[in-house]
């Protein structure tokens, strides 16, 4: 995935406007952190466009992939929220010449691991049963009927491939022997996956850390789940590889309510290390998005990388 870095927020917001010319808003937020979205949130709207939101989130994708899946993703996710009890997107406002599209605002705080542990058990737990059923309702869809069957089948061999091609041109440059041993394994042992007839279920494809929200309230509190761009067939280990970051307990806690939505004997026995297996690549993609494509820091690629080295899942 690669950023169009000559898109500026004029630009944006002068498409906003033409699209929607009696929108009005009090500021705007510029987002260019995504791999392959520019996001500009519009804060305080009012006027007949607004549609009564106050908050909109306004989507421009930079890559010619993520352009080409929008109609899909808006109606996908028109599919999918009333099916489920946590927030996702739901486009409101999608122009008739397309390019970009918006939403209500998904509220919440970002649901980072010290946001998680911070949190009284109760509302912890609350978290993992929200996020397993979300998953749970998702891979349980029936992927051969519309929308869903304009969903892709998953990227995942295409970036092995384009992965082992780093690994071999330009991480000798920055890893030690070891590490490359480590990076080498762990696309073996990807690939050793993909030769395997898994189950092929509808997967958001990027369940992590920016994408997952939590809205505290009176009540037990709600999850939010945002970015579908990547939304695909495949693994439904792989929605459960990034929750890592949060710490084993938190994954085992999501696995236990997601059983219950699909039934145990769906899972199977060894989803977990498939999950972690799936972690250990997204590291090392962290690494190598960096060096190809500028995205990340060094630093948080490192880390990331680093958490992830073992080949032995932790355990809670």
């Amino acid at each position: 995935m690669h950023r169009d870095p000559h898109t500026d927020s004029s630009a944006e917001v002068d498409a906003i406007r033409t699209a929607f010319p009696t929108l009005e808003w009090g500021a705007v937020t510029r987002i260019d952190e995504g791999w392959d979205h520019v996001v500009v949130r519009c804060h305080g709207c009012s006027g007949v466009d607004s549609l009564g939101h106050p908050e909109l989130v306004f989507r421009f994708p930079t890559e010619e992939q993520a352009l080409a899946q929008l109609p899909a993703e808006i109606a996908v996710l028109e599919h999918l929220a009333p099916r489920v009890d946590a927030a996702t997107p739901r486009y409101t406002h999608v122009p008739a010449t397309g390019g970009f599209a918006g939403y209500p605002l998904v509220r919440g705080e970002r649901l980072t691991p010290g946001l998680l542990h911070s949190l009284p058990s109760t509302e912890r737990t609350s978290v993992a049963a929200q996020l397993g059923a979300l998953l749970g309702t998702m891979h349980a869809m029936d992927t051969t009927a519309p929308p869903l069957d304009l969903v892709p089948d998953s990227y995942q061999p295409e970036n092995l491939d384009f992965v082992r091609g780093i690994v071999a041109n330009d991480l000798p440059a920055v890893f030690t022997d070891d590490e490359m041993r480590t990076a080498n394994e762990i696309c073996d042992e990807v690939a050793a996956l993909q030769s395997r007839l898994l189950p092929r279920v509808f997967l958001h494809n990027d369940v992590y850390v920016r994408h997952l929200y939590w809205e505290r309230g009176p009540g037990p509190g709600r999850l939010g789940l945002i970015d579908f761009t990547d939304m695909c067939l495949g693994d439904p280990a792989v929605d459960f590889a990034e929750l890592y970051e949060y710490g084993p307990l938190f994954v085992d806690e999501v696995l236990a309510h997601y059983a219950g939505q699909v039934g145990a004997g769906q899972v199977g026995a060894d989803v977990l290390d498939r999950a972690w297996t799936y972690q250990r690549f997204a590291g090392l993609y962290m690494v190598v998005g960096h060096l190809y494509y500028g995205e990340e820091t060094w630093e948080y690629a490192r880390a990331t990388f680093d958490r992830c080295r073992s080949p032995r899942r932790p355990r809670s």
